[in-house]
């Protein structure tokens, strides 16, 4: 420098310029990450994993190469995208920062902090706020991950996943996975998945699973939505058609299906592997003749039924004259009766309770007014062969009918009918005996032999031998 550059930067007026362009320089260089201390591995046992890497054990998975932070990654404290390469970090893709904005694309290598744009692409490990219409996380999240769109982790994921559409992770998620259609996990889920249309978890979920339509998954909580999927439930089961190959705990639904019950099946429609379906036959003084299914669990049952029965016509109605009156009026009943066996510690005897609620109406179509029928009764069955059960019942009847002012009446319930097994799961069938053919099976001792199984006679020889 020449002595009139060293005297002019001694000048007041120039100082602080200078100083303002050595901050600059300073700060616009992108600086290294801190180099990290390898930690002291005890002797026989594994080194831990370094920090922030992609995968969460370690290992690199088949055809990937993780992105790492590693002492010689660049680090900046802010970054600015335009469109990914348009930005401050073109020569650095794997940037280290705290703050991403990007008005179309933003890409970097790790964010401790939070990373916002249309498009928010992190190559690396997210902890903070990732938000964008699309957000992309290929390394592990940890806090929130929010896109009016599509979310997508590549591993694991703490913390909330909020997508507008779509949800995905490919490994474990700890907290929450929302999404406005469809989620989908290829681990287990910690918590809590949501959707408005399908939840798909490939792992085990610990906690509710909730969708508007279909839930798939393992589940050890709730799951509940229209239809409900399991491989295996532990707990509570809700929706309008429930599967679970096994559930250890309470299916609530129209139509439930499970293989494996360890718990209760509630339903107009249980299917459950131990239990059956049965047709009934049975007259009462509630309503004369009927004819029902019966859907049985282990210990609740459910029956829909159709009746036939007769009234005197109603007296009061403007369009019954004093002859039809006196006559009675053939009427149909439709209902469904929801009851539970009562342990008995008898073999071929047992007891059950229902409640049921039946609508009656006249064969001509005439609706109006109403005309129900509310019953609660005990009944007592015997087995009298496999599939063949008469029964007798107790209890009483009420019934509510009229237009406007209603009428009630009631009165004891007696019943008698018969259960013919449709579909009995409770008791497997039998393999029939295969005949025993002559051999000679070899043993320590020596040969021993089997002997022939006895000759089938006909009638005519039966008789001979009689005579």
């Amino acid at each position: 420098m020449s002595p009139r550059a060293r005297r002019a930067s001694r000048s007041p007026r120039v100082r602080p310029i200078l100083a303002a362009c050595v901050l600059a320089s300073a700060v616009l260089t992108p600086r290294r990450a801190p180099a990290q201390q390898p930690a002291q591995v005890a002797p026989g046992r594994a080194p831990t994993p370094p920090a922030w890497s992609s995968d969460p054990s370690g290992a690199v998975r088949a055809g990937e190469e993780p992105v790492r932070r590693g002492p010689d990654t660049p680090y900046f404290p802010v970054n600015l995208s335009l469109l990914f390469p348009l930005s401050t970090n073109a020569a650095a893709p794997d940037l280290v920062t705290h703050l991403d904005l990007a008005l179309l694309l933003g890409r970097v290598g790790f964010v401790d902090g939070a990373q916002l744009g249309l498009f928010s692409w992190t190559s690396g490990d997210l902890r903070g706020l990732q938000l964008g219409i699309a957000s992309v996380v290929s390394g592990r999240a940890e806090g929130l991950q929010l896109a009016g769109g599509f979310a997508f982790a590549d591993a694991s994921l703490a913390g909330l996943q909020l997508a507008g559409l779509f949800g995905w992770a490919s490994t474990a998620v700890a907290g929450a996975q929302i999404a406005g259609v469809a989620n989908q996990t290829y681990a287990d889920v910690d918590g809590l998945q949501a959707a408005g249309a399908v939840n798909v978890a490939r792992g085990q979920v610990t906690g509710v699973q909730a969708a508007g339509a279909v839930n798939v998954g393992r589940v050890d909580g709730l799951q509940i939505g229209a239809i409900n999927v399991s491989q295996e439930q532990r707990g509570l089961q809700i929706g309008i058609i429930n599967v679970a190959r096994k559930i250890h705990g309470l299916q609530i639904g129209v139509i439930n299906v499970t293989d494996n019950l360890e718990g209760e099946s509630l339903g107009l429609i249980p299917l459950p592997r131990e239990g059956g379906i049965r047709l009934a036959l049975w007259g009462s003084t509630g309503l004369h003749g009927n004819v029902g299914l019966k859907f049985s669990s282990r210990y609740a049952y459910t029956i829909l039924s159709f009746g036939l029965h007769s009234e005197p016509r109603a007296p009061r109605a403007p369009h019954v004259d004093e002859e039809r009156a006196a006559e009675r009026e053939p009427l149909y009943a439709v209902g469904l009766a929801m009851g539970s066996r009562l342990p008995l510690d008898v073999e071929l005897l047992s007891l059950s309770a229902d409640v049921g609620a039946y609508h009656r109406g006249p064969f001509d179509g005439d609706l109006s007014g109403r005309n129900e029928v509310l019953k609660a009764r005990v009944s007592a069955s015997y087995a009298l062969a496999e599939r063949l059960s008469p029964f007798v019942c107790v209890g009483g009847y009420l019934t509510l009918r009229g237009e406007g002012a209603l009428e009630v009446g009631g009165g004891p319930e007696l019943c008698f009918g018969i259960e013919l097994g449709l579909l009995d799961a409770a008791r497997p069938a039998r393999a029939p005996a295969a005949p025993v053919a002559p051999a000679v099976l070899a043993g320590r001792g020596g040969a021993l032999r089997a002997s022939p199984a006895p000759a089938r006679t006909t009638g005519a020889s039966s008789s001979r031998r009689g005579s």
